[in-house]
């Protein structure tokens, strides 16, 4: 299923906003397309041992998914050292609620301003998660088929120990 950028070409955005945003694509800074829910999955160990992620026995592994008003989702699978963790993982993926809302230029300018607060970790996980979105935008393509067992609802949630949705 392929989206009509036409549709998302309207925006109230200063031009000075997106100077410095580096990996929209052009076409892209005129789409407003807001990011509507963020997910996040940890995976059980069965789907940790199928996916081969992780490096150590208890590192948290799991999804991140941003869906937007275009009917696009963004993926990003993670594995994090339970040692990069100062609390849990509702609380560390919670600062990601603030860009429920945003357009996607407001969405990369934001993290941006915050790669220094979040960290290495959790900025590398948004910003993969983000640059998916871009990228399927970008293609005006919603293929997802490497990965169609993301897209099954029931299947992620038998193998999820926690979710967290915002």
């Amino acid at each position: 299923m392929s989206i009509a950028l036409n549709d998302y070409r309207k925006t109230d955005e200063p031009v000075d906003s997106r100077q410095d945003i580096y990996p929209l694509h052009p076409a892209l800074l005129h789409v407003k397309i807001k990011i509507t829910r963020i997910e996040c999955f940890r995976y059980d160990n069965e789907l940790i041992e199928k996916r081969q992620l992780g490096n150590e026995e208890d590192d948290i592994c799991g999804l991140i998914a941003l869906s937007t008003d275009a009917g696009v989702v963004g993926f990003k699978e993670f594995a994090i050292p339970s040692g990069s963790l100062k609390c849990d993982l509702t609380t560390w993926v919670a600062l990601f609620q603030r860009i429920k809302g945003l357009t996607l230029t407001e969405t990369v300018n934001y993290a941006q301003r915050k790669q220094e607060a979040w960290g290495p970790v959790r900025f590398e996980l948004f910003e993969s998660s983000i640059l998916d979105v871009i990228s399927k935008i970008g293609s005006n393509s919603l293929n997802n088929r490497d990965q169609d067992y993301l897209l099954d609802r029931a299947y992620l949630f038998n193998h999820t120990q926690a979710y967290i949705s915002f």
